[in-house]
This record gives C-alpha cells, sequence and structure tokens, in this order.
C-alpha cells in the first residue's frame, strides 16, 4: 500500500465516533439479550467488528461500557420525553389534565422496551454493584428536581398545600410510573392503553385528593 493510500475499513466504522458507536450498539443487543453477567466483552467486540483492545481504549472495562449504554439508553428517552412536555407543571390552567398529561409520558417512557431490559440488568446486580442503581436514577433525580420546583411554584400560586415537595415529587412518581411498572411485572406484560390510562388517573386523582388546596 503506497504512502498515500488509505485503509479500508472493512466494517465502515470510520474513525473513533464511528466506532464508539458501533461499540455502544453492539453491547446494547449483548447486554440486553444475555444481561450482564453473561455477555463478555469479546462477544461485544465480534459483534461491533472490533478489537477488544478498541473497546478496552474507549471504554476502560465492562462495567463502564454498560454504563455508558444506560446512559444513551436513558439520554435518549429523556429527548423524547422533552420534546413533549419539560418536566415542570405546564402552564394550561387546568392541574389536573397536565399532572396527567405528564405521567402517561412518564409511564410510556418508564415501559420503552429498552428501557425495561437495562432496569431488569440493574435490578439483577444491585445487590454486586449497587453504584449500577445509582447511576440508573440519574436522570429521574434532574427530574425529582425540576417537578419539586414546580410544585413550590404552585403552593406559591395557592394551588396546591404541600409542605415537603420531595417527598410530594416520589409519591406522585409511586402512585403512578412505579404502578405502572409493578402492574405490567417489570415489563414482562403488556399494558393495554386502558390500563394505562386508569392507572394514570387513580394515581393523579389521589395525589390531587391529598396535595390540592382547599378553597
Amino acid at each position: 500500500m503506497g504512502p498515500n493510500s488509505q485503509a479500508i475499513d472493512p466494517h465502515g466504522l470510520g474513525g473513533r465516533p464511528g466506532k464508539r458507536r458501533a461499540i455502544l450498539d453492539a453491547a446494547r443487543r449483548a447486554f440486553f439479550s444475555n444481561g450482564f453477567v453473561q455477555t463478555s466483552v469479546d462477544t461485544i467486540a465480534v459483534e461491533a467488528g472490533v478489537s477488544k483492545q478498541t473497546i478496552y481504549n474507549h471504554f476502560g472495562d465492562k462495567r463502564a461500557l454498560f454504563v455508558a449504554v444506560a446512559e444513551a439508553v436513558q439520554a435518549e428517552t429523556q429527548a423524547a420525553t422533552d420534546a413533549q412536555v419539560t418536566p415542570r407543571f405546564a402552564e394550561s390552567g387546568d392541574l389536573e389534565h397536565d399532572l396527567r398529561l405528564l405521567a402517561r409520558l412518564l409511564v410510556e417512557a418508564a415501559l420503552i422496551k429498552d428501557v425495561v431490559a437495562l432496569r431488569r440488568i440493574v435490578i439483577a446486580e444491585r445487590a454486586h454493584d449497587p453504584g449500577l442503581v445509582e447511576a440508573f436514577a440519574r436522570p429521574r433525580s434532574a427530574f425529582d428536581q425540576a417537578f419539586a420546583e414546580g410544585i413550590q411554584e404552585r403552593v406559591r400560586l395557592g394551588v396546591l398545600d404541600v409542605d415537603d415537595p420531595v417527598l410530594a415529587t416520589r409519591q406522585f412518581l409511586l402512585l403512578t410510573v412505579q404502578e405502572a411498572v409493578s402492574q405490567s411485572e417489570y415489563g414482562t406484560r403488556e399494558l393495554s392503553p386502558g390500563e394505562v390510562e386508569r392507572i394514570v388517573d387513580d394515581g393523579v386523582r389521589m395525589w390531587l385528593r391529598a396535595y390540592r388546596a382547599r378553597t
């Protein structure tokens, strides 16, 4: 090969960004199909069309690669959700409507196939690696803060009566998102639109019964 010739990339991966993307995609497929323990770096390397050393150069080790996959899945989900509604109350003037819309979007996001697969792996590995739970919960922490701030604003306006916005935020998620995850048997059973609607309506109604300001 001459000095001005360019090496042919047999996998079409291009430079570093292309290789990183290929590794992440391959790792996502492998982890979600086989779980964390049963997935080897060798398997991911073959699937991605790269060497093991290339994976180590990009991510360091298998755990760091899994965390990168988790972050990618969460970023995609958050972007899709944020494109429809911000994690604050909307300004339509109908608080119950806004809360139901928000809860429905959050439930749909929680039951996305890749999010379900990610949650199962984190639950399975939490006894051995509690740090994975923290990585999985990090985006929700940002939502919790924004939602709590939205509650505080509604308290200031006299719409809600809440002493502990952080606790109220957790309760809102438990009554809607976590209830849907539980009834779906952690993603192993598909909820019908009617079931999702009932979970959301019941959860929001109960939450507002506790926290709507009395006139």
